[in-house]
């Protein structure tokens, strides 16, 4: 709880059953207390990435562990779908489903309290208009949330998420509906709570990437960490 927990892979490679190779030889770091991003081409593998980090794939080489105080420590646990509870997902679209947004909000923890609910639909800048639904937190929304934008379903797809308070966040591609400002706030709202939290974010979006401590490119199934200069350079080039 002090430290956080860190995610990591070495020397990982993943093909699917076809036999078309996905990942090979990827080395990931993700600390505690950081954003790391995660960026290439669609399709090029970060969702496979995601999955293999939440043990819903199982690589056919290396090693995937999670690990505490610091990486070099002895305290790690090889990831397996035991270790699936120590993370918060959002996936690609989302996942609302008829009902009231406080039990949309609840279906990842049961015994919120409205404030719980309400403080983490703020730092996920859905406040802002769920505040002024005439019911607020109690108003009833469509499968889906279809009563919503993208954007705004993206939003209550991450207060969601943060309500579960997990050690890492995973978002794939969860905040592309959003405008580039907002998701900036959303960001830098969840990196400066309390948890040192693990933040790994997959993105299209370069202008994110501003916030991130450590960014990752995926190339012909390499993995590689980029250096400040080149993220500058997409920064500046986007």
């Amino acid at each position: 709880k002090r430290a956080g927990i860190g995610v990591c892979m070495e020397n990982v490679s993943y093909a699917y059953h076809t036999g078309k190779k996905v990942l090979t030889d990827v080395d990931f770091w993700a600390e505690p207390g950081q954003l790391t991003g995660l960026v290439g081409a669609s399709g090029g593998g970060k969702t496979t990435m995601l999955r293999l980090l939440l043990s819903l794939l199982e690589p056919q080489q290396g090693t995937m562990k999670m690990y505490a105080d610091g990486s070099n420590s002895e305290q790690s646990l090889l990831l397996s779908p035991a270790t699936r509870q120590l993370y918060a997902y959002v996936p690609q679209g989302n996942a609302m489903f008829s009902g009231t947004i406080a039990n949309n909000m609840r279906s990842i923890k049961p015994d919120a309290t409205d404030k719980e609910i309400i403080d983490c639909l703020k730092k996920a800048c859905a406040w802002e208009f769920i505040g002024q639904l005439p019911d607020t937190i109690h108003e009833k929304i469509g499968e889906r949330g279809n009563n919503f934008s993208e954007g705004q379903a993206q939003r209550l797809s991450i207060a969601r998420a943060l309500l579960k308070n997990a050690p890492v966040l995973l978002l794939d591609e969860a905040t592309s509906a959003l405008d580039i400002e907002t998701e900036k706030q959303v960001l830098k709202n969840i990196m400066e709570d309390s948890l040192p939290r693990t933040c790994i974010v997959t993105t299209h979006r370069p202008t994110a990437l501003k916030l991130c401590k450590n960014v990752y490119v995926i190339q012909d199934t390499r993995c590689r960490q980029l250096s400040p200069e080149e993220i500058k350079k997409i920064i500046r080039d986007f």
